[in-house]
């Protein structure tokens, strides 16, 4: 750590000690604040993730209910002919937003949900069940690119709030002390060597008189 090296007792190592403590000082105040800001993000970001994580596996339980039924009314055949017939395709876009200097994945979809005329089986030639099945999958594919994009999100900011955290503690328990002591050690020694100074002076005075 440099800033625990033996340092000389010189103005000028005095100043350079000084103009670090100020920025150190002023990094730790800057993280500080960006560290606040991300931890209520991720306050308000957390409910948000659990509740959609709920919904997420009670869509999936429901897919689950309506499976078997399904498989018994319409056979294996049937459905593997309507899921194939879709027409429309999800698309899962990518991108990322700037969270308080911290860059998130973004994570939408387009074409989720489809309408009946999109699904492209014969309505008349269908039962019930195959829409109800077609519904609820879409409902858990839905919930899926929810939970996937805020927990992505929300897991960035748990790992910069760490990240800055250990910045912040070093500046506050290492840095900034270091830097306190060794301004305090130079001054000190530069008063000794004043006082030094100024006692070889008053003895130089008295021996010319």
């Amino acid at each position: 750590m440099p800033y625990l090296r033996d340092v000389r007792p010189t103005k000028s190592e005095l100043l350079i000690l000084k103009t670090r403590l100020k920025i150190a000082i002023k990094s730790h105040k800057t993280l500080q604040m960006k560290l606040d800001g991300l931890i209520m993000e991720v306050t308000r970001l957390s409910p948000n993730v659990k509740a959609e994580y709920e919904l997420l596996i009670a869509r999936h339980r429901r897919v689950r209910h309506l499976l078997a039924p399904a498989y018994m009314i319409e056979g294996m055949l049937n459905l593997t002919i309507a899921a194939y017939s879709v027409e429309s395709k999800t698309e899962i876009e990518l991108s990322e937003k700037n969270l308080f200097g911290v860059r998130v994945p973004v994570i939408t979809g387009d074409n989720v949900r489809t309408d009946l005329t999109l699904r492209g089986y014969g309505l008349l030639g269908t039962s019930m069940v195959i829409d109800d099945l077609a519904d609820a999958y879409e409902g858990l594919v839905d919930a899926i690119i929810a939970y996937a994009g805020n927990a992505a999100a929300l897991s960035h900011l748990l790992l910069e709030i760490e990240r800055i955290n250990r910045r912040v503690k070093a500046l506050e328990h290492v840095v900034i002390p270091s830097l306190e002591q060794s301004i305090k050690t130079i001054s000190a020694a530069r008063e000794e060597l004043e006082r030094e100074e100024q006692t070889r002076l008053f003895h130089v005075k008295k021996r010319r008189r």
